[in-house]
């Protein structure tokens, strides 16, 4: 066998391996017992994989530095590449993951490795390769942590704040051109288009929508004229296309959900106000502080968008 066709081999079972956990942790929705967002399969899954690429590149091969430290990362970013070109998976899945999954393979790699320096390996990889089928059904039966934060942004608009209450109690479609540049977008992300309350009291409905169909469910909780309006969010998964967020972390889940809204306007001086945006989110994850960390950088960009349009929005109604 040639050597192209032993690296095909090679990385074709690391493939194999991994596609075949996908199928079992993404396809056969068992959350109950393997669940995608976990330490079995962000963490221990890709330790497999770097460690099959290292232990078949060595067999096949010869011990190097590139089958030991190289091949297992090539091998976990290949198959996140591959599993976005064919829809598999969100480009935002996919950036959020690799920079966990690819040094996770890369220590499969070390560690298998150091193994075949002492033994043939066969029996410990027989029993790594079957790890995350134990694994994964006894981390179902911890309890996920929960953690809450808070979003904040903010952005200074020259308008009076009647002018802006205007603009905020419902938003009137937004044209693309009118949404600023941001990555989230460029990752796939829906993008805002309305909001419409039907009555502005406390208790009134309103519902925002976004691209490809999602919409969310708010009621009015507080209602202060030209000052506030904060109100709940009710995000139902079974509403949400599967198509529009990334499949693992539907809001209203298992794992991540938005629970509340609020926009504040304060007077800085005559005719000029600044604007406040914040959000309140729910994490249930075996990782929540890197979790939160994306949830952050996306809200960030989502809000400052909204904010992009109000701001230009109540300023060109001035001229």
């Amino acid at each position: 066998m040639d050597s192209l066709k032993r690296g095909l081999l090679i990385f074709g079972i690391a493939l194999g391996y991994g596609l075949t956990m996908w199928g079992l942790f993404v396809l056969v929705k068992h959350d109950e017992v393997f669940a995608v967002v976990s330490w079995t399969f962000v963490f221990l899954v890709p330790i497999v994989i770097g460690g099959l690429t290292t232990f078949f590149g060595i067999r096949l091969f010869e011990r190097s530095t590139f089958w030991i430290h190289f091949a297992p990362m090539i091998a976990m970013a290949s198959g996140a590449l591959i599993a976005v070109l064919f829809e598999l998976e969100a480009i935002l899945c996919a950036v959020v993951a690799i920079p966990i999954m690819t040094p996770f393979a890369w220590l499969g790699g070390f560690l298998v490795g150091q193994l075949l320096k002492k033994s043939d390996g066969k029996l410990q990889m027989s029993f790594l390769v079957l790890l995350p089928l134990a694994t994964g059904p006894l981390e179902s039966l911890w309890e996920q942590p929960h953690r809450e934060i808070e979003i904040h942004n903010q952005i200074a608009i020259d308008s009076p704040a009647a002018t802006i209450w205007k603009e905020i109690a419902s938003v009137r479609p937004i044209q693309r051109e009118e949404i600023p540049f941001q990555w989230i977008y460029l990752l796939d992300f829906p993008r805002p288009i309305a909001a419409e309350l039907d009555r502005h009291e406390v208790g009134g409905k309103r519902i925002a929508t976004f691209e490809r169909d999602v919409s969310f469910f708010e009621i009015v909780t507080e209602w202060e004229e030209e000052k506030r309006l904060s109100f709940s969010i009710e995000a139902d998964p079974d509403f949400i296309p599967k198509t529009a967020f990334d499949q693992h972390i539907i809001i209203g889940g298992r794992f991540y959900d938005v629970l509340d809204g609020n926009y504040w306007i304060e007077a800085t001086e005559p005719g000029k106000c600044m604007l406040h945006l914040s959000s309140s989110h729910r994490l249930s994850t075996p990782f929540n502080a890197y979790a939160g960390w994306w949830s952050e950088w996306v809200m960030n960009q989502i809000q400052g968008s909204i904010l992009h349009v109000i701001r230009n929005r109540c300023e060109a109604a001035n001229q």
